[in-house]
């Protein structure tokens, strides 16, 4: 009987031990990570909200071995530097776009070309295609780790002065570029001059008159109010804006097997859910657009993508982008 007793006392200490355990917060090995993670975006943005069910997820799963900090407007650091951190094996990611990271490898540039998705759905088959994931298998030897890189933020489309319904109407008329070499290449295929503008510039260079247009996803034309200063939307769709969590590799490889794919499989979940919001609020974001008076006219889309296609010659991507279209069964 004593030692039925014993045995059971003996047991019961060892499941206080284990739960008492399962609450600390690190691993088998008794290890606990922190991942910091940065976006230039507000926290109320989609993309913000997709970042924080990445991080209950993650610290759910990992019954708190991972820690995972948000950092919005910049807090981090630019994306430039947050990247550099990353190469370097910090524990810090960062949301960025396919622009950003062809500094590293250029080729990578292509996923931010005209017309190469219609739509969200579009876009997420690009990501299954082999072109895409040699180039995400490239970046290891950068020291960085491509999670995913499906946190979408909509369609960009022309806000302009003038009516534009072909490539045709853009002769002339000076549109806002970012700088990078995909969208003034694209532009510039498309018809337009360019002139290169920090977004916070666009409105006063507007209003203004330095330039005729912009290029902009719905979302960003109402943050920004851009149409007050416009008064036409050329619903043209040029670009999918997709952008992607990538963290340091090295950190990365140091994690346990499991974690490693609980923040792969996390971080494309957290994508495809404020993506979804994305794409619901844009109805909103259009209704508000046309009640402040700007007008939406009817584009000849295949005129512009036609026009568009020589992009791909201009900046050396014309054998992925034919690679990817083969892929594609285009």
């Amino acid at each position: 009987m004593k030692q039925k007793l014993l045995a059971t006392i003996l047991i019961l200490g060892l499941l206080i031990s284990l739960a008492a355990c399962s609450g600390t917060g690190k691993d088998a090995q008794g290890e606990s990570y922190v991942l910091k993670v940065g976006t230039v975006l507000t926290e109320a943005d989609p993309i913000y909200k997709g970042l924080e069910v990445f991080k209950k997820s993650v610290e759910q799963r990992t019954d708190g071995a991972i820690t995972v900090e948000l950092y919005s407007g910049s807090q981090l650091g630019a994306d430039e530097d947050v990247l550099e951190q990353a190469k370097v094996g910090a524990g810090v990611g960062i949301i960025t776009d396919p622009g950003r990271m062809s500094n590293y490898i250029k080729d990578f540039g292509i996923l931010g070309g005209p017309y190469l998705a219609n739509d969200y759905e579009g876009a997420l088959k690009l990501m299954k295609t082999s072109v895409y994931k040699d180039l995400v298998g490239e970046f290891e030897e950068y020291g960085f780790k491509v999670l995913s890189f499906n946190y979408y933020q909509g369609s960009r489309n022309l806000f302009t002065k003038s009516p534009v319904t072909k490539p045709e109407d853009l002769n002339g008329l000076r549109i806002r570029s970012s700088g990078s070499d995909v969208v003034t290449k694209s532009l510039e295929a498309m018809g337009a001059n360019t002139t290169v503008l920090p977004w916070s510039e666009a409105y006063q260079a507007l209003q203004q008159k330095v330039i005729e247009g912009v290029e902009v996803h719905n979302s960003a034309a109402v943050g920004s109010s851009i149409y007050e200063v416009t008064d036409y939307l050329s619903q043209t769709g040029h670009f999918q804006l997709l952008t992607g969590l990538v963290i340091s590799n090295n950190w990365f490889e140091k994690l346990p097997e499991e974690y490693q794919s609980i923040l792969t499989e996390e971080s494309y979940n957290a994508g495809k859910y404020a993506s979804d919001i994305v794409i619901k609020k844009n109805g909103e974001f259009l209704q508000t657009i046309t009640d402040a008076g700007i007008e939406v006219v009817d584009v000849d889309v295949d005129a512009f993508k036609a026009a568009a296609e020589s992009t791909y010659d201009d900046l050396g991507y014309r054998e992925l982008k034919d690679k990817i279209d083969k892929e594609l069964g285009r």
